[in-house]
């Protein structure tokens, strides 16, 4: 199988023999993958904490307050700067976390050439795309102009 890089069998110690990406070791020269590397470790861990603590307060404390998630409570939530923050923070960590690994994939299985920077470049718009959409619902946010149109009104 001649597709994209070989990382199976490792050549040298049989004990750090592993196809598994996640295990490769830390680039050892500076530059983008080194930055990437890190970067998917930090945003990784800084993602557990905030989706554990939107889990707790969205799905248990509100639930034993005896509140409703409903667009009052939203308002009242992004009524602060704090709340707007901790959800942009989320939005962005979860964008640029899960797009590093889909390009990591798309490293993986696609010989280099034309097709992987194709993808690539795809990948990086579409992205760009929705993290500004992201930022700008969360930022310009302000529920007195929100038209009453829809079932939930």
């Amino acid at each position: 199988m001649a597709i994209g890089r070989r990382i199976w069998p490792v050549q040298g110690d049989p004990l750090r023999r592993n196809p598994s990406r996640a295990a490769t070791p830390r680039p050892t020269e500076p530059g983008v993958e080194r930055f990437m590397w890190y970067l998917m470790r930090v945003s990784g861990l800084l993602l557990v904490i905030l989706a554990m603590g939107h889990m707790l307060i969205m799905h248990v404390l509100v639930q034993l307050t005896g509140q409703e998630i409903n667009f009052a409570f939203v308002t009242s939530r992004w009524g602060t700067p704090f709340w707007r923050i901790y959800d942009l923070l989320l939005l962005v960590l979860a964008l640029v976390h899960g797009v590093n690994g889909a390009r990591i994939i798309i490293g993986d299985y696609i010989e280099r050439g034309g097709l992987r920077s194709l993808l690539i470049g795809f990948l990086l718009v579409i992205t760009f795309i929705w993290l500004l959409l992201g930022i700008f619902v969360i930022v310009t946010f302000d529920p007195n102009r929100a038209p009453a149109i829809g079932p939930f009104s």
